[in-house]
């Protein structure tokens, strides 16, 4: 039935696969999005042969449930990448109306951090998957995955909830996050009308300073200045209701050069964008 919502799994793998199949042993999905550094010309070909291996057979698994398995290349080592890929499938699924679960225990620890932590921002169900045992050989590494998961006992982590920016925030950390420069209000400004935030459908860029005697003199005077008063009024929005709310929390930062002020963003406001899902 059309519409109807779905079952969708996210699981970062690393070199596991009893802690990505076994959860379907007692219940099913209709997707699943397998994370995995399947293509990467700068790791070590072992590392990638391996990364494939399991996840190929991960993948045959869930297939042979009749389980829709999407394969997706992310360099698991790097924390902004993870970070970014699952919030794009998350917010994609969600669009969709789709009900999303995240294993959080397949992969590496900085994975598994990126993970849970997208996760909890996005209020999706994370989950992991105890392992019973550890193999000792090559041959039992092969058939388990690095751990061995006979009980089945998964745990369910409790969502905590961040203080994060609102919408448009959002979406102004995700600009300068892919702008990757300084930008000046002009800028922002525009973007806010792309975006047609209300208050800025319509800017207002005259620059009373540069009318001549000769232009004050006649009838469009009162014209320029009302377009310069609405756009100090744009402005002081921007500033008091955007930008001074993103500083404070040291997303952003702000800075006077001559007559302009740039602003640009913080580690810590790369991290936030990265998490909303916004960010090609």
């Amino acid at each position: 039935m059309a519409g109807m919502e779905k079952i969708v799994h996210i699981i970062p793998l690393g070199h596991e696969y009893d802690r990505a199949v076994k959860p379907f042993e007692d219940s099913s999905a209709d997707r699943v999005y397998i994370l995995t550094r399947w293509h990467d010309p700068s790791a070590a070909m072992k590392m990638v042969d391996d990364q494939r291996y399991y996840a190929s057979k991960v993948k045959e698994a869930l297939e042979k449930r009749e389980i829709d398995v999407k394969c997706e290349s992310v360099n698991l080592f790097d924390f902004l990448e993870v970070t970014k890929s699952i919030s794009k499938i998350i917010v994609k699924e969600k669009a969709e109306g789709n009900r999303i679960r995240m294993n959080m225990s397949a992969a590496g620890r900085l994975t598994s951090v990126a993970a849970t932590l997208v996760g909890m921002h996005h209020d999706v169900q994370v989950y992991y998957v105890h392992a019973d045992n550890y193999p000792d050989d090559p041959d039992e590494r092969q058939k388990h995955g690095l751990s061995v998961c006979d009980s089945n006992k998964i745990a369910y982590l409790t969502n905590l909830k961040f203080d994060m920016p609102d919408p448009i925030g959002m979406n102004i950390l995700a600009f300068l996050c892919e702008k990757g420069k300084k930008v000046n209000t002009r800028e922002l400004l525009g973007r806010l009308k792309e975006l047609q935030v209300e208050g800025f459908q319509e800017l207002f860029y005259d620059d009373i300073d540069l009318v001549d005697d000769d232009k004050r003199k006649n009838s469009q005077y009162g014209a320029i200045v009302e377009k310069r008063t609405r756009q100090s009024r744009q402005l002081m929005k921007l500033n008091k209701t955007i930008l001074e709310k993103l500083e404070t929390r040291g997303y952003i930062r702000r800075e006077k050069i001559g007559r302009n002020v740039y602003i640009s963003i913080t580690d810590t406001g790369t991290y936030v964008a990265y998490l909303s899902g916004l960010v090609d």
